[in-house]
């Protein structure tokens, strides 16, 4: 059980040093702001929570109704983001 936590901790640092690697390259790409890696939640997540499909998610990423963090070809949200993202789409009524 200890490798496990000391690999958990490794892949925390990783993508830590990946977010601050990433804002470095594309400073314009994001928001900058201090993102607490633990609380992001990955595409499998969004999709989950939700309860629609992966087909509708990639809709809703191209038409603009969810605008993820992009690092390579993975996606992830922050909670807040993804309540934002969902009142507004409610008001202008898509969903």
């Amino acid at each position: 059980m200890s490798q496990l936590n000391e690999i958990v901790i490794m892949l925390r640092e990783i993508n830590e040093k990946m977010f601050k690697i990433f804002w470095k390259i594309f400073p314009n790409e994001v928001v900058k702001q201090d993102v607490d890696v633990d609380l992001l939640m990955t595409r499998m997540m969004v999709v989950s929570r939700l309860g629609i499909s992966e087909r509708t998610y990639n809709r809703w990423v191209k038409a603009g109704v969810l605008k993820p963090i992009v690092l390579g070809n993975k996606h992830y949200y922050r909670e807040e983001d993804l309540r934002e993202a969902i009142k507004r789409s409610v008001n202008r009524g898509l969903i």
